[in-house]
């Protein structure tokens, strides 16, 4: 994610203005409740206007300080005092404190017989402010023993009778509050959804940028891993994380970005909004996280192994897919079909019982979160009642008491969602890929590679080679020494499982020399960057592989420099012109998958022909002629002598037809080197490749005197 910081900071700043949005809409409804309905818009004692009788009345209960503020704070304007429009916000608080608890008294008095007595008595003098004070007291109606909000309460209702002798419309007062507050919380609703979507737009795209270098960085490094790298992960793994793996870590990043980091921004806001309120219901919220966040590690430590073993099983279902896909032919021609299904139901049913044990307990833990959150919401309607009951809260605190904790465990239930069924599978398919990108290729370019001489043509020494696949006990290829001269054609021959394959995978460096040296023109192939080796050797290997495209897509593969000209001498040596004319669309007629509308000659001709066409130095070709027919084959190699008469060519073959006409024959035993020569010393001198040779062909055919010479 490092690299998406700008986005991440973005995103916070648009979560938090998501959230400050989110967090004011209960104070708008705790207004419309308390001022709106209970107080009929009238939100506090600072009262539009006011008459001249009451005016001194309030005077008459306040000091000279607060006598001082309210004089600053209105104008007297046709026998009545109004409030000015020009006030700061500091001398509005000033004049709303002084008038607020007057107006309550004068209230209180006004709701009891003896109270219109005792305010006549004010008027005249008859009673001072410290009597009526005393009397108040007595009768439990002291201004100073209501509770605040009860004394807030009281004052809104002075204003509200003080309108009504003043002929002011209360009902117009109400809905223009109510008109006032509720296109405020549509404006705020709109705003919040903006910062919704900006934050989700850019969390969506931060999150698929990640995948997309995650997928070409694995994608990279399997490139340059060895046979070994890609054995030890297994094909089918390498795929599950390329492709699943990334998208668990993608996913996970979007809810990230989203959830869980907006989730404790409205968690902490929502506990700040409440430990404000001063309700005296703070414990509740703590009892509710303490709830949540005991549920949500209980379960985590359930779960989280099991996503482990998620993925172990998805690689082992996708390696019998893969399997029963490419050798389907196998299958149905051995008729085990049945024996397949089975296997495959197997992986199938363990998957499928990891998974229902993790949607289970996640089926267990929805249940148990809506539990708690509605116990919350009885104990806060319990307790809040009380408090409303004994005057310490209004009914709309309470109901933004109620909004502002399923805030705050809705916050904990997303934050228990992501950590506990995203995160962990995130985590381990995360471990996956780094697994991948840190797995160094045990075939890599030296850090100061060393350069070819200019005057080197190609020429290849095996230096007492020995090599061993990784992780096994013996020898595959054992001391074999010999080299192979540009402008020369060296054929490899042996039993089957004699090691050829190998030694022509060495070369390339697809393995690294157990013991020994390779060199090509006096240079150890280990010293050579890979780029450099490579690029001089055209392999054509033993299976051949198209891809999906066009012809002359799959022959430009060895370099996009190539021209049509090149294309079409590399086509007519590898004797692939004929079919490919014969196409409609010729050199750009389409590929299939897996070059599913060519045949085994066809494929091989063409990867004769990519092999060649950027005219390499040296040519390996792994038993790449066993689908062409002898005439095509002799053909081929006749071709390759007389235009690239100066490359070096190895050749690995069964057939002795392929390699009789060979410069010099390597015969592989046990992946011993048993002979070497041309074919009529190896007839003379090497038991083994005469029992090759004879089992093949018949002596006149072996001597060129037959009806039918094969090269």
């Amino acid at each position: 994610m490092r690299p998406e910081w700008k986005a991440i900071l973005l995103i916070c700043l648009l979560l938090v203005g998501q959230a400050a949005c989110e967090l004011a809409l209960p104070g708008f409804t705790s207004s419309l409740v308390n001022i709106g309905v209970q107080q009929d818009g009238i939100p506090d004692a600072l009262a539009q206007r006011i008459s001249a009788v009451s005016y001194r009345r309030l005077g008459r209960l306040m000091d000279e300080k607060d006598q001082a503020a309210v004089r600053a704070a209105y104008r007297e304007s046709e026998g009545d005092f109004v409030l000015r429009g020009d006030l700061d916000a500091a001398q509005r608080a000033a004049a709303r404190e002084a008038l607020e608890l007057p107006m309550a008294a004068l209230f209180s008095l006004s709701q009891y017989p003896q109270g219109e007595a005792m305010l006549q008595m004010l008027d005249s003098g008859q009673m001072t402010l410290e009597m009526i004070r005393q009397q108040m007291k007595d009768r439990q109606l002291s201004a100073s023993m209501l509770p605040e909000q009860m004394a807030a309460q009281a004052a809104a209702q002075f204003v509200r009778a003080e309108y009504g002798r003043l002929g002011i419309d209360i009902g117009g007062v109400r809905n223009a509050f109510l008109w006032d507050q509720g296109l405020r919380m549509l404006g705020i609703t709109l705003l919040m959804g903006l910062f919704a979507v900006g934050s989700s737009f850019l969390g969506s795209r931060a999150g698929a940028r990640v995948g997309r270098r995650l997928r070409s960085q694995v994608f990279a490094r399997v490139l340059s891993f060895s046979k070994a790298e890609v054995d030890r992960f297994s094909t089918a793994s390498l795929i599950t994380r390329s492709t699943n793996d990334i998208n668990q870590v993608q996913h996970a990043g979007i809810m990230m970005l989203r959830m869980l980091l907006y989730a404790p921004i409205m968690a902490s806001g929502g506990i700040l909004r409440v430990i404000r309120a001063r309700t005296g219901m703070g414990w509740i919220i703590a009892l509710t996280v303490g709830v949540m966040l005991t549920l949500v590690l209980s379960i985590s430590r359930v779960v989280i192994p099991k996503f482990k073993t998620l993925q172990k099983l998805t690689d082992r279902m996708n390696l019998v897919a893969r399997e029963n896909l490419t050798g389907i032919q196998v299958v149905r021609a051995f008729s085990r079909q049945e024996h397949e299904i089975a296997r495959y139901d197997k992986a199938n049913a363990d998957l499928t019982g990891v998974m229902l044990f993790i949607n289970r307990t996640f089926a267990y833990m929805m249940p148990l979160m809506m539990i708690i959150i509605n116990g919350v919401s009885l104990m806060i309607i319990w307790f809040g009642a009380q408090g409303v009951d004994a005057g310490r809260i209004q009914v709309g605190d309470m109901i933004a008491f109620i909004t502002y904790t399923m805030q705050i465990a809705m916050s904990f239930m997303m934050i228990a969602m992501v950590s506990a069924v995203m995160m962990p599978r995130a985590e381990v398919a995360a471990q996956r890929i780094r697994e991948v990108l840190d797995t160094e290729p045990s075939v890599s370019s030296p850090g100061q590679p060393q350069a070819l001489p200019e005057t080197g043509r190609g020429r290849l020494v095996f230096d007492r080679v020995s090599f061993r696949y990784p992780d096994s006990r013996e020898d595959v290829l054992h001391d074999l020494s010999f080299e192979a001269l540009p402008g020369q054609t060296t054929a490899v021959i042996g039993a089957t499982g004699s090691g050829k394959s190998t030694l022509l995978n060495l070369i390339p460096r697809f393995f690294d020399v157990t013991s020994g040296r390779i060199t090509l023109d006096g240079v150890d192939i280990r010293q050579l960057a890979l780029p450099d080796l490579r690029g001089r050797i055209g392999l054509v290997p033993q299976q051949a592989q198209l891809f999906s495209g066009t012809i002359e897509h799959n022959l430009r593969f060895t370099g996009d420099g190539l021209s049509l000209e090149q294309l079409e001498e590399a086509a007519g040596i590898a004797q692939a012109s004929d079919f490919i004319a014969q196409k409609e669309d010729g050199y750009q007629s389409e590929v299939a998958q897996d070059a599913s509308n060519f045949s085994g000659g066809q494929k091989q001709r063409l990867s004769i022909a990519r092999a060649i066409a950027a005219r390499p130095e040296i040519l390996l070709f792994d038993d790449s002629f066993s689908a062409l027919d002898y005439r095509t084959d002799l053909k081929v190699r006749q071709a390759l002598r007389e235009r690239l008469g100066g490359a070096t060519v190895l050749i690995v073959a069964q057939r002795i037809a392929t390699v009789m006409q060979a410069d010099k024959i390597l015969v592989i035993t046990e992946g011993r080197l048993a002979a070497q020569g041309t074919h009529s010393e190896l007839m003379k001198n090497s038991p083994e490749y005469q029992q090759i040779a004879r089992s093949q062909l018949s002596d006149e055919e072996l001597s060129g005197e037959g009806s039918v010479q094969h090269g």
